[in-house]
């Protein structure tokens, strides 16, 4: 079964990964006092704001990776789920159990395994062909 072969649905995920990261910007200038929970603790204070600004930061490098098939874009994208999954569970721990963040946790999982499915869209060259060699390899 060959759903979507040009990744036009990582594609697609990718324009929305910069539209996100594009509001995350947005909310963080509008609202500089809210408390990030990161880890099990709440991030306040002046310094916060950078570590608030990763957010979108990570999320407009995934998206831009996502647009153009980058292979450091997947992995940046698992290993960006993998931190979210790790910091939730811990503010589950720290702060309680609220159904937003286990959605979230789901909704994480489910993208992580989806990505981890259509990584072979992220490859170098696709699978099959062989890359010409170069000039100084003796090809001429």
């Amino acid at each position: 079964m060959n759903i979507l072969p040009r990744g036009t649905d990582i594609k697609l995920l990718g324009g929305l990964l910069i539209i996100v990261g594009m509001v995350d910007a947005i909310i963080i200038v509008l609202f500089p006092d809210y408390a990030l929970k990161l880890f099990g603790t709440a991030v306040t204070g002046p310094a916060s704001l950078l570590i608030k600004l990763h957010s979108p930061l990570v999320h407009l490098l995934i998206g831009y990776g996502f647009v153009f098939l980058r292979p450091w874009g997947w992995g940046l994208a698992v290993a960006y789920s993998g931190f979210g999954l790790v910091s939730e569970t811990m503010n589950q721990w720290s702060f309680g159990v609220s159904p937003i963040r286990s959605g979230f946790m789901m909704t994480m999982a489910l993208f992580a395994g989806y990505l981890i499915w259509r990584r072979h869209r992220f490859a170098d060259s696709p699978s099959g062909e062989k890359s010409a060699k170069p000039v100084s390899q003796g090809s001429h």
